[in-house]
């Protein structure tokens, strides 16, 4: 039984942005997008990923939250709403919003954890240890995922106002505080005016056709698209809701904190890092070297941890609205569901890291199946499919009375986004999958590396010492001196 009443919804304009921002600004604009800033040529890649933003994520945001403004339903039932029979394309969503919380919650109970143990600094000198002995340890990681999955909880059984709203008005400019002070703090650093040349300066020769490929593909994953948070976010806008200005807001607030986490990350000199040994390796053994490095340390993972809160509980809120709308069930029912699939999931993939490690699938540990799954398969093929659905499927004069109304998108103007969702994003983005799975496959046929031993020569009567060799020796002669040591 559906259980539609007292659904809740945004109190406003500021809140909606807000929280919708909170959704896309994530883990990925921290760590991901300064690494493949400066591996594609710094200014040049952020030109092209501007222009990618602008024809791919924000066409594909406005769709999101048009469905859900439209229908003021959970994923499932507002796709069967538009077109009877398309509920399966909500349903997709939400399966892979669920296997996305298994191993995001995981990442996310270390960034509580690295924010505690460098404000007490107990980390110690050998970072890359630390870090492994951690997430490969049994209990310890699961206990700060699991406070992780509470706190998300606690926010979702408040309601939408009572909870996503008013954590979104705590946390987002908290996070956009620690953001600032970090970045205005690290240039002061040596490097830190390099930064902004690092950043914005176009290096065109490092643009190769690859550099598109990141580019679509951060563009497309950094705004959620495709796993029915914007959707569900969308149909708590209030009546009058302005879709595509409100989209503009939520990509230039995403947009801006990427950069700013470029600058931070060009500044410490750890660019060429990425993913988890950027954020939770390197970073910390810069840190260290800082005056008053615990505290920077702290705030840059408090930071991290504040991205990841205010993505997660759009993720959970998805599911959740699911149990409360279409199977009738109370918010905190629905809740407790959603958190006890989470727990399960994330439980699993933490330990497969650790003591589970041994069981593999296509040599895939779980944790990195879930995260390779989701980003190369699921996302990708909604992106696909929802940009199809709201271009070809919904009709026109439906679509255009929603984006026009009150003014939101001129007449002049729905007809270039009508074009890019049914012509441009399924392009891209198909291009994006294809390649995707293609570089994946190949991952999976590739040999294992074997290193080449390195071999070091003593000169007689020096200590130091020389390579000669680091390449593989087909021969080697040995000659014996008899010395007079007398």
């Amino acid at each position: 039984m559906a259980n539609t009443e007292n659904r809740g919804g945004f109190g406003g304009k500021v809140a909606a942005i807000l929280a919708a921002a909170g959704s896309a600004i994530g883990l990925g604009n921290i760590w991901r997008f300064p690494y493949i800033t400066s591996e594609n040529g710094g200014g040049a890649f952020i030109l092209i990923y501007l222009g990618c933003i602008l024809f791919l994520g924000l066409p594909l945001l406005i769709a999101e939250f048009s469905v859900g403004h439209n229908t003021k339903k959970n994923p499932i039932d507002a796709f069967a709403t538009i077109k009877m029979g398309w509920g399966w394309l909500g349903a997709l969503g939400l399966i892979s919003v669920t296997l996305i919380m298994g191993y995001y919650f995981v990442i996310s109970g270390w960034t509580l954890n690295y924010t505690i143990a460098s404000a007490t600094n107990i980390i110690g000198g050998d970072f890359g240890a630390f870090f492994t002995d951690f997430t490969t340890a049994t209990w310890k990681p699961l206990i700060y995922t699991y406070l992780f999955i509470i706190a998300n909880h606690a926010i979702i059984t408040g309601g939408v106002q009572g909870g996503i709203e008013k954590a979104s008005k705590i946390m987002m400019p908290l996070l956009f505080a620690i953001l600032v002070a970090l970045a205005v703090y690290s240039l002061w650093l040596p490097e830190g005016r390099e930064a902004l040349t690092n950043v914005f300066t176009p290096d065109f020769s490092k643009v190769t056709g690859k550099t598109f490929l990141d580019a679509m593909g951060q563009a497309f994953f950094t705004l959620s698209v495709g796993m029915g948070a914007m959707l569900i976010y969308g149909s708590y806008f209030k009546d009058g809701t302005k879709i595509a200005g409100t989209a503009i807001s939520v990509v230039s607030l995403d947009t801006i904190v990427a950069l700013m986490a470029a600058v931070i990350i060009f500044s410490a000199g750890v660019e060429n890092e990425s993913g988890m040994q950027l954020a939770f390796v390197a970073m910390p053994k810069v840190f260290s070297a800082m005056p008053f490095g615990n505290m920077w340390s702290a705030l840059f993972f408090l930071l991290l941890g504040l991205a990841a809160l205010s993505s997660t509980i759009s993720m959970h809120e998805a599911v959740t609205s699911y149990f409360v709308e279409k199977r009738g069930m109370s918010r905190k029912h629905g809740a407790r569901l959603v958190t006890l699939f989470a727990l399960i999931l994330a439980t699993a993939a933490s330990l497969s890291l650790g003591d589970w490690s041994e069981y593999t699938v296509a040599g895939m540990n779980f944790f990195a199946l879930l995260d390779n799954f989701t980003a190369i398969v699921m996302l990708p093929l909604l992106g696909i499919l929802t940009s199809i659905f709201v271009g070809w499927v919904w009709k026109k004069q439906d679509m255009k009375a929603e984006l026009t109304a009150e003014g939101g998108v001129d007449k002049a103007t729905y007809p270039a986004i009508r074009f890019l969702l049914r012509y441009v994003c399924p392009v891209l983005v198909s291009v994006v999958f294809v390649f995707g799975i293609t570089d994946f496959i190949k991952s999976l046929n590739k040999p294992a590396e074997v290193e080449t031993p390195e071999f070091k020569l003593e000169v007689m009567g020096d200590t130091d010492t020389e390579a000669i060799a680091e390449d593989a020796i087909e021969r080697v002669e040995l000659t014996v001196v008899e010395t007079n040591n007398n």
